[in-house]
């Protein structure tokens, strides 16, 4: 339970002021326990940070897959859109999310290839949820037939740059600029003379 509980508000404190801002004193009074008593659970704040990174991800990944479930019996625009607003939304307003981007913006040096290899394993995932939903988009002549990795990168590019622009925009304008930026991206992927 203390395990747990020091990893939940390590989360937060790494969230929102960073590794190199946060203290294991930090962490030890967010828990509720002395400072020594952290090294009974682990044996550093490195240790910690790690944990919390792993953690991260593997939470990342159970969302995304909840999310691409939740759309499973929906057109191929349906599905994808889904995934599209639930994952913006979810980097916007989860504990999970403002880590993930303050540790990609600015990675704590020392951490840097575990930081990439970690966005790489959700991107992975995320790749393993919508290949599937533009392959049979493809199959039913809803989506271009182009191939899938191109049809991914402009999908990821879609979502990193707006990934970026929720931090410098409220949410009604960062909310018009999601909705244009999909309808564009949408126009772009289906077949021309597919109706809505």
């Amino acid at each position: 339970m203390t395990q747990r509980k020091i990893l939940d508000e390590s989360l937060t404190l790494f969230a929102n002021h960073g590794y190199e801002n946060t203290t294991l004193a930090n962490i030890a009074e967010a828990v509720g326990i002395k400072k020594p008593s952290l090294y009974n659970h682990f044996k550093s704040k490195d240790a910690i940070f790690l944990h919390v990174l792993e953690d991260v991800a593997k939470r990342e990944m159970d969302y995304l897959s909840s999310q691409a479930d939740l759309s499973a019996d929906h057109t191929i625009y349906e599905r994808l859109h889904h995934i599209y607003r639930s994952y913006l939304s979810h980097m916007a307003d989860s504990t999970e999310g403002m880590f993930f981007k303050r540790v990609t913006f600015f990675p704590p040096e020392e951490f840097s290839e575990q930081i990439k290899e970690v966005f790489l394993m959700v991107e992975n995932n995320m790749t393993d949820i919508i290949r599937p939903v533009i392959e049979k988009g493809i199959e039913e002549k809803v989506l271009r037939p182009l191939s899938t990795d191109t049809l991914t990168s402009a999908f990821y590019t879609l979502i990193d740059g707006l990934f970026l622009e929720e931090n410098f925009y409220d949410k009604a304008v960062f909310e018009q600029r999601q909705q244009a930026s999909w309808e564009i991206f949408w126009l772009g992927i289906k077949e021309p003379e597919l109706e809505e």
